[in-house]
């Protein structure tokens, strides 16, 4: 639990109530490779800080066709954001790729969060914002990048995860083949 009170602290500060509130109303979760946090099609009732491993975020295109978003590890959050705030069915799933740990917080739980604890809205929204931010930045991206620029600023950015995940995971997020990955690679 330290690990999402350490998180919320680097926002604003919380009072030991707020924190022993937050402890309250959080448990930890474990994951093993391929099991599923959020299901598509369902509503996402719990959002989850990675505190071990890596998922993916997978959006399915109406012919069936799977495309990874993003992958999220340690110190981010795995929630399909749209379902959690607005209760809606899920138009992504995630899935562990490795054996994964989550400090998760249920939508029952955050809404008590949201009444008691005095700046637990404005972490909120601070760390959405944030988020979205780098969810937009890398989209953006995949529309005008290289393959070779995607694959240089996926290790810049999530370095640690390369070494865990199949490189049939990067191949499919950056749009490519296993063998241009491996050409890629190779001349790095």
């Amino acid at each position: 639990m330290n690990s999402l009170i350490q998180l919320f602290e680097s926002v604003l500060p919380l009072t030991a109530a707020d924190k022993a509130l937050i402890s309250e109303h959080t448990s930890t979760e474990t994951l093993k490779k391929g099991e599923k946090y959020c299901e598509q099609g369902k509503i996402c009732r719990k959002m989850g800080l990675v505190t071990g491993g890596v998922c993916k975020v997978v959006r399915t295109d109406t012919g069936g066709n799977d495309f990874i978003q993003y992958f999220t590890s340690e110190g981010h959050f795995a929630v399909s954001l749209d379902s959690f705030s607005n209760q809606t069915p899920s138009e992504e799933y995630i899935t562990a790729l490795t054996p994964c740990t989550f400090v998760t917080l249920t939508r029952t739980d955050f809404g008590i969060l949201e009444k008691s604890v005095e700046h637990f809205s404005k972490i909120i929204s601070h760390l959405k914002e944030k988020a979205l931010l780098e969810k937009y930045i890398i989209k953006s991206e995949m529309f005008v990048d290289d393959a070779r620029t995607r694959y240089k600023k996926l290790v810049q950015r999530q370095p640690s995860i390369i070494r865990r995940i199949p490189q049939s995971q990067i191949a499919s997020f950056l749009g490519i083949t296993q063998y241009t990955l491996s050409r890629i690679r190779a001349k790095q």
